[in-house]
């Protein structure tokens, strides 16, 4: 190993492990395995992948939205982040490539006009989104008529929509779908709004540590994501980029 290299994986994991911090609320990339706890999805393949290349063991560290995780990027909390690419968020992070993506969407009441983004950003309409979401800083800059009611966590909007006087609610295609299908009387609309960049994420103070983790993504879409990683995008629909 080079000084070079060892000062970069120094810099990537100063504790000697890998700290992955991911967001519950992403369904799509993230979840728990409720039978043994174990966490399973893209994102946390992809983080196994990692610490297995940097010959360290990885804990993940878990937050109840992208907003949180961004609040501890100077707590050392966490030494990589699988969070969204957002011109928003580039003052704090470094973001590799994207491995993969994602649809951001709405969901709407059954009986409810509105059939397209278009459609919906219309004067006195209000969108329930959670604060600090890919899906939220996007509409920021783009809505030019509808408001947006910001939430903690998607559950959060997907009840204040729910329960208030509320037109949609934002959020990932899987994590609406799945909520439709537990609640009758709501759609999601079929055109996203918005694809998702998934990355891999880093502190805007650390770019020796940006740059393994740049070096990883990049040699996974050149040579191809590991089995396990294919296998969770295929069982959650998701798109890895080539």
């Amino acid at each position: 190993m080079t000084d070079e290299i060892a000062r970069s994986r120094a810099a990537l994991i100063p504790k000697g492990y890998l700290r992955a911090a991911v967001n519950l609320a992403n369904i799509a990339l993230v979840g728990v395995d409720p039978a043994t706890g174990k966490f399973e999805g893209v994102s946390v393949e992809l983080a196994r992948d990692l610490s297995k290349r940097l010959g360290c063991r990885v804990e993940f560290v878990t937050y109840p939205s992208a907003a949180k995780i961004l609040e501890k990027v100077d707590h050392d909390e966490w030494d990589v982040a699988f969070l969204a690419a957002d011109p928003a968020r580039e003052d704090r992070l470094l973001f590799s490539p994207a491995y993969a993506l994602i649809e951001g969407t709405l969901v709407v009441r059954e009986g409810s006009p509105y059939r397209s983004f278009a459609d919906i950003d219309s004067d006195g309409v209000k969108i329930c989104v959670t604060r600090n979401a890919a899906y939220d800083l996007y509409l920021a800059r783009r809505l030019a008529h509808a408001k947006i009611v910001h939430a903690s966590t998607p559950a959060e909007a997907l009840d204040l929509f729910v329960n208030g006087n509320h037109d949609a609610s934002a959020g990932i295609k899987q994590a609406l779908e799945r909520f439709i299908g537990e609640h009758e009387g709501f759609r999601v609309l079929l055109e996203p709004f918005l694809i998702i960049r998934q990355t891999i994420a880093v502190s805007r103070s650390h770019p020796a540590a940006g740059l393994l983790v740049l070096e990883f993504v990049e040699d996974a879409l050149q040579h191809g994501f590991s089995e396990n990683v294919v296998r969770e995008a295929q069982s959650n629909g998701i798109t890895l980029r080539k």
